[in-house]
């Protein structure tokens, strides 16, 4: 494990045991952070850097003031604390269908890619998400009209039932 994984493992445990939390199994891990589950049924997700932090706290937040816990069916985790010196972010645990994973999300405005790119980002998402892609489609614009872009947009983080 290099040391930015023991970094962001020993921060969810510090955050853990400042919330008296238990965490249980992990449940993903990947380039933003490393989530866990907890005894309360919530879910532990701490990043690996502040900037990546920073960004899913504030989709979260605008989320929660915004009410929103569904998106085109999809469940949504909603915010249930953080942690902005240990960048961990507590959430609800949540099952299929669910969108998840807000750490390469942009508020009010989307990414500056060029047209090519965003083709080719087009193509690979629609092959990976065969037949799901127009639903897809929709999530990502009820997204939008809540100024939130998502960019992770892969069948681990968008899934159905």
């Amino acid at each position: 494990m290099t040391d930015l994984w023991a970094d962001a493992e020993r921060r969810a445990r510090e955050y853990a045991r400042r919330n008296s939390l238990v965490l249980c199994d992990e449940l993903g891990s990947g380039y933003d952070g490393i989530v866990f589950a907890t005894d309360a049924g919530s879910a532990v997700k701490s990043l690996r850097y502040e900037e990546l932090y920073i960004r899913e706290r504030d989709v979260y937040m605008r989320l929660l003031h915004s009410g929103v816990d569904t998106i085109a069916g999809c469940n949504v985790p909603k915010l249930l604390d953080c942690d902005d010196t240990l960048h961990v972010i507590e959430m609800e645990f949540v099952r299929p269908p669910f969108v998840l994973d807000f750490a390469g999300a942009r508020l009010d405005h989307p990414a500056d890619y060029p047209d090519e790119v965003l083709a080719e980002w087009e193509a690979e998402k629609r092959e990976q998400f065969e037949g799901d892609w127009p639903l897809v489609q929709i999530i990502l614009s009820e997204f939008e009209k809540l100024g939130i872009y998502l960019a992770d947009v892969k069948p681990g983080n968008i899934q159905f039932e």
